[in-house]
């Protein structure tokens, strides 16, 4: 699958209206949810997903050619792949008794390449991508593959369609201290694993200081091989810029924000983290 996509940034203080509009484009009240999303990073030497011994059987036909494709993907780079599961603010934040099992609970698998180069419309950013819906297990099929937890991070979204696109808005939190956060070639123990139980709503950290939202306007063609169909999303994705222009502050985001790869490291070479700005200081 390709995705393409356009990128903009909301204040805080202008989410209200932001919904409202999308709302009447959309006609639709927003979908909101909130994910609590797990990092795995692959290995030095990528090895795909050769391990099945966790994988559920037997699998449908469709999910095995998406297993397939992103083994082969793994199999040339390693990557950093997204464990994503749905939670409730008001049930699974700040209850000691909503411990997760997270291999018991269906979640989503989620990985995407590193973008394609700069194109004439640089607005739009535009990738491969394989999500796996419903997976149990997830942990331990990363862990049998030796891709290690590198962090836990919070998302809450809200969500509009129109017909076939897909406009998002999503904050990220923090869900554990900064520290948790750097390189796992700069840490001096490893990840021990997921959190027990998620810490109170109130006491998570807001990624951007400044709260800002992050707005993505997604268009998706499930054949990556048919270019005219890429053009196609790009077109209508260009028509929704222009509908928005004035509304909306649509930018050309560097690629590097969107890196997933996990650098081959050269015997006895620290690995210092990028940074990387978004949009205004």
């Amino acid at each position: 699958m390709y995705e393409l996509f356009l990128t903009s940034f909301i204040e805080d203080g202008d989410l209200e209206s932001a919904c409202s509009i999308l709302g009447g484009l959309c006609g639709m009240a927003p979908w909101k949810t909130v994910h609590r999303v797990l990092y795995f990073q692959g290995p030095p030497k990528p090895s795909g997903l050769s391990n099945q011994s966790s994988f559920e059987k037997p699998t449908r036909k469709d999910v095995g050619f998406m297993w397939k494709e992103l083994h082969q993907n793994l199999s040339r780079q390693s990557f950093i792949l997204q464990g994503r599961y749905e939670v409730a603010k008001d049930r699974d934040f700040g209850n000691p008794s909503a411990l997760s099992n997270l291999d018991m609970m269906n979640g989503v698998l989620r990985w995407t390449d590193f973008p394609d180069p700069p194109h004439s419309r640089p607005q739009i950013t535009q990738r491969k991508k394989v999500e796996l819906w419903e997976q149990k297990k997830l942990p331990s099929i990363m862990r049998d593959n030796l891709y290690q937890l590198k962090t836990e991070t919070v998302e809450e979204i809200y969500q509009f369609y129109q017909e076939d696109i897909e406009f998002c808005l999503t904050r990220h939190y923090f869900l554990k201290s900064i520290g948790d956060y750097t390189p796992l070639e700069t840490r001096n123990e490893p990840v021990d694993g997921p959190i027990a139980a998620l810490p109170p709503w109130e006491s998570l950290t807001r990624v951007d200081a400044q709260g800002r939202w992050v707005l993505q306007v997604k268009a998706h063609v499930l054949q990556d091989n048919k270019p005219d169909e890429i053009r196609k999303a790009q077109d209508r994705l260009m028509a929704i810029r222009g509908e928005l222009d004035g509304v909306f502050d649509f930018k050309a985001i560097d690629r590097k924000v969107h890196d997933t790869r996990v650098a081959l490291q050269q015997p006895g070479v620290r690995v210092l983290p990028q940074k990387v700005k978004l949009g205004k200081n």
